[in-house]
């Protein structure tokens, strides 16, 4: 699978992209599973940081409309399998691999004649989907990796989890009770942690510590030799807050804790206590039974809101490789330069439409621990 800085030469000149679309009746995790290959007539996928279902879109495929005797492109179950990737004229193909995703709903508005239009969510979805029958709890001392492994599972037996780090043996400080949202416990142990959680491009569950946010990884020019097709911005206080409370209390004897982190760089324009103002976000979890996990998950929960109050929206020659977190450079027509971080980024799956961004300013230096 190829980076987005192997991706960026190839697009920003002639090229020629390659698709892979594919159906397949078995659970699979990897870059090449072992399916069969759908005719893709057009489609996209969104990637979203913000979003409970990181991965969703969908496609309209060549294929037979579900019947008894055969369902897979039907809401039962199979998956498809979705690629990108540029020729590279040599040969080879530059992938990028989209993921894997449920099939939700499948139409034809054309019946017995037409494509069939397939809607698809990753992975997530079938884990919010599948609730508890009944309230299940956790006790105090065991390990965040077990339980995880015990609530996904269940849902995907041949499931592959994985962690950046060896979070996954901390330890339970109290007891954890779930009434029924599988979702809900691993959200709560993901943030006590200060990880983000979703379902990687090649099928993987993965716990990891949000990216650098300082280093761009793509440049997004205007003009000659650029790849920027479009752009608008626009400035918002929506949504923006520039600290974050957690708390960490339960049904028990153990001490709370609580941890503030806040903007605290002086030239940021979301400086607590400057102009801006003192907008706090309160987070409370029963996870959280030290100081280091609560300033733990204060500082990675405000890292991945703060920034200048200042989005763009830009559309660019597909980079098949871009995800949320990635750090861009976007260069206007004027000269202007702006690091940005990606929030959602839509990959179309045809050669007419273009890559659409949506971003927030980079201008994080420091972060405060009270």
């Amino acid at each position: 699978m190829a980076t987005v800085q192997a991706f960026a030469g190839p697009v920003s000149g002639s090229h020629a992209a390659k698709f892979r679309c594919q159906v397949l009746t078995s659970f699979q995790t990897g870059s090449d599973p072992s399916g069969v290959d759908l005719r893709l007539i057009d489609g996209s996928v969104e990637f979203d940081a913000t979003a409970e279902i990181r991965a969703s879109g969908g496609v309209a495929v060549v294929g037979d409309w579900p019947r008894a005797t055969n369902l897979d492109l039907g809401p039962y179950g199979t998956e498809i399998f979705l690629s990108r990737g540029v020729d590279t004229g040599a040969g080879g193909i530059l992938w990028s691999t989209l993921g894997y995703f449920r099939i939700n709903e499948t139409s034809q508005s054309n019946a017995a004649k037409g494509p069939l239009q397939l809607d698809l969510s990753d992975r997530m979805a079938t884990i919010i989907d599948s609730r508890f029958l009944e309230p299940r709890q956790w006790l105090q001392g065991t390990a965040v990796g077990d339980i995880v492994t015990e609530v996904v599972t269940e849902v995907y037996p041949a499931a592959t989890i994985i962690w950046d780090d060896d979070s996954d043996l901390s330890e339970l400080g109290r007891s954890l009770i779930a009434e029924e949202s599988r979702y809900e416990v691993l959200k709560t142990l993901a943030e006590g942690l200060g990880k983000i959680f979703y379902w990687d491009n090649i099928g993987r569950l993965s716990f990891l510590t949000a990216p650098d946010e300082d280093v761009p990884i793509w440049e997004v020019k205007a003009g000659a030799g650029g790849v920027m097709v479009n752009t608008d911005r626009s400035i918002s206080r929506d949504g923006i807050y520039n600290a974050v409370v957690v708390t960490g209390e339960g049904a028990d004897q153990l001490a709370p804790v609580r941890a503030v982190a806040y903007d605290a760089q002086e030239s940021s324009p979301t400086f607590f206590g400057g102009p801006f103002g003192r907008i706090p976000k309160f987070y409370s979890s029963s996870f959280i039974t030290t100081q280091a996990q609560a300033n733990n998950a204060a500082q990675n929960i405000l890292r991945r809101s703060l920034g200048a109050p200042y989005d763009v929206g830009l559309s660019a020659v597909p980079n098949p490789a871009l995800r949320p977190y990635d750090a861009i450079r976007i260069v206007y027509n004027d000269g202007n330069r702006e690091t940005h971080i990606v929030e959602r980024v839509t990959i179309p799956m045809n050669v007419t439409n273009a890559l659409s961004v949506s971003t927030r300013q980079s201008t994080i230096i420091h972060v405060g621990v009270a």
